[in-house]
């Protein structure tokens, strides 16, 4: 909203309400502008947001919306989702903002570019913040730029717009007030990308150190350069000699393909980063995804396990390592288990760009549903059978998280204490022993 269109009085503004000491003093404001209907923007951390709602709302009605609003951000159906009034308010929790998004960070490029080449310099000629600020005003670098920093939501990293403005803040300006009229390659923008600090420059350095980002070709045209310009000839001191040159003119070239002339592009060297947990994520709508979760969970206490029905395990102390053994006498079908991918409520669809941080596997049987929110590292810990990972250096907190989640549906489910099939499992040793019940008679 542009308050030169939309002018503060008659509209309201407060944008940073979380500087409020008194949240009473505030809410007597916010409530002023609300029953006056004045539209306007108030931005507050969730936490401030959330006291408010908890310690206020019988004084301040509106409260209650914006809590229930709040805790239905996400929702998993639009069948299920609750019915909330967003006539008057509308919240939108930024913490489930993806930033690393096309127009979100071609945006930034151009307009901290801008802001940073039309600022005055005393001296003649080009300084580094000039020099840089007028190669991210570059329309294939800019665009190359744009490629590789959207490449990096793939790593399911949690990153902020400040993350993103301090990135391109340094790789503009190198983090010196004053300008360097004499500079060279380590004041450039393509160096400095890779050596700065903040979560934007790790997952940069992340994604140029990976196997996908290599390319035989590429690779190898531009060690040849790197040899020739180090007028290299002892193989022995390779490492010590080409590779940091080799290292910066792929920095470079990952920017400026097409000034440095290879005959290829930086997007040859892209491939589909290889993480199982962004396949699932990714391929919710293939057949065989809820088949292949449920297999994963009944493997990681029994391996083996492959019949297409959830097999529930309980232990009879709050965590199952301080248990001499796990109990399993109840199975579910499939049919009651779904599968389901995070949105959000369809009311602020659209509104900010959202990637999910997980999928859910849901039990519905007449009541609420329960759900296990399957996280990066909880998909990597149930598919830690594959990796041979022995059971008793399992992570706990995630093997609780599973535990729970079958503990609430075993109280909706029936089983037959007669007949049916127990199975034990010894946590120390990991072994499973299965013992068939027939007229209450028990055989192993």
């Amino acid at each position: 909203m542009c308050q030169d269109e939309y002018p503060e009085g008659e509209y309201y503004y407060l944008l940073d309400a979380s500087e409020y000491s008194d949240y009473h003093e505030l809410l007597k404001e916010w409530s002023k502008a609300y029953n006056e209907e004045k539209a306007g923007i108030l931005a507050i951390n969730d936490g401030p947001l959330y006291e408010m709602a908890a310690r206020y709302s019988e004084e301040f009605s509106f409260l209650e919306t914006v809590q229930k609003q709040l805790e239905n951000q996400i929702i998993y159906s639009e069948e299920t989702a609750p019915e909330i009034d967003f006539e008057d308010l509308v919240v939108i929790d930024l913490n489930n903002r993806e930033v690393l998004t096309a127009a979100i960070v071609s945006e930034a490029i151009q307009k901290l570019a801008k802001n940073f080449a039309m600022k005055g310099h005393d001296h003649s000629g080009t300084c580094h913040i000039q020099y840089n600020a007028k190669k991210l005003q570059n329309s294939r670098i800019k665009d190359n730029l744009v490629d590789y920093l959207c490449e990096l939501g793939n790593y399911d990293e949690h990153v902020t717009i400040r993350d993103l403005l301090n990135f391109l803040g340094y790789i503009i300006t190198a983090g010196i007030d004053e300008c360097q009229t004499d500079f060279g390659e380590a004041l450039h923008y393509y160096t400095l990308a890779f050596e700065g600090n903040g979560t934007v420059f790790d997952l940069v350095r992340r994604r140029f150190d990976s196997p996908d980002l290599v390319h035989p070709f590429i690779d190898s045209r531009l060690w040849a350069v790197a040899e020739e310009e180090a007028d290299f000839s002892d193989r022995d001191d390779a490492d010590e000699v080409v590779a940091p040159l080799f290292e910066v003119k792929k920095q470079r070239f990952l920017f400026e393909d097409e000034i440095m002339d290879l005959g290829y592009s930086s997007r040859d060297l892209y491939q589909n980063l290889p993480y199982d947990f962004i396949n699932h994520r990714n391929g919710m709508s293939s057949t065989g995804q809820k088949e292949d979760i449920i297999r994963k969970i009944n493997g990681y206490f029994a391996p083996n396990a492959s019949r297409p029905r959830l097999r529930l395990w309980l232990s009879h102390r709050y965590r199952s390592k301080s248990s001499l053994a796990l109990v399993s006498r109840t199975t579910v079908p499939k049919r009651e288990m779904r599968l389901q991918k995070p949105q959000l409520h369809p009311e602020i669809a659209g509104t900010i760009g959202y990637t999910p941080s997980h999928t859910a596997i849901e039990y519905k049987n007449g009541g609420d549903p329960i759900r296990l929110r399957i996280s990066k590292s909880l998909y990597r810990a149930i598919g830690a059978l594959d990796a041979n990972i022995p059971y008793t250096l399992r992570d706990r907190d995630e093997e609780q998280q599973i535990l729970e989640f079958m503990e609430e549906i075993e109280y909706h489910e029936d089983y037959s204490e007669e007949t049916g099939e127990i199975m034990v499992k010894d946590t120390e040793t990991g072994k499973v022993e299965r013992i068939d019940v027939e007229d209450s008679i028990y055989r192993e």
